[in-house]
């Protein structure tokens, strides 16, 4: 007969292994999202650039960019990437949005909103909103 000790640790074992297949069956690749997966090396390349007031760029200035191919696209601030000013253009056909406005520079060094969801055949605009410093909207 097992001691009641033993009893207590191979009930501990057994919830241990319950534990592991129910955190690992909730952290599972399944995902409802509407986003198409990141397409890293294809699609659209683009850059703009939002010098800063002092250099003759005005607040407001804006750049406009029709994407057509259904994907997930990044992009980014070519001098303030590593400072997490990065966005991604999600194009789902189907979509309810046709186009989407992104301020550049709002509060700093970010895109606002940072993620934007467009139908194809749909565009963003990038409006600077910074007076501070030169951005960039790029996608190499």
């Amino acid at each position: 007969m097992l001691s009641r000790s033993t009893r207590a640790l191979s009930a501990l074992a057994a919830l241990a292994v319950v534990m592991t297949v129910a955190l690992v069956t909730s952290c599972s690749s399944n995902s409802s999202s509407t986003a198409p997966p990141p397409n890293p090396g294809t699609g659209p390349t683009f850059s703009y650039a939002f010098p800063a007031a002092a250099a003759g760029g005005a607040i407001g200035t804006s750049n406009k960019r029709v994407f057509n191919e259904v994907g997930s696209w990044g992009y980014h601030c070519i001098p303030h990437q590593s400072a997490g000013m990065v966005g991604t253009v999600n194009v789902v056909k189907g979509s309810p949005n046709d186009s989407a406005l992104v301020s550049v520079g709002a509060g700093g060094f970010n895109f606002s909103p940072s993620t934007v969801t467009i139908d194809s055949g749909g565009y963003v605009r990038w409006v600077n909103v910074s007076g501070l410093t030169t951005h960039t909207v790029t996608r190499p």
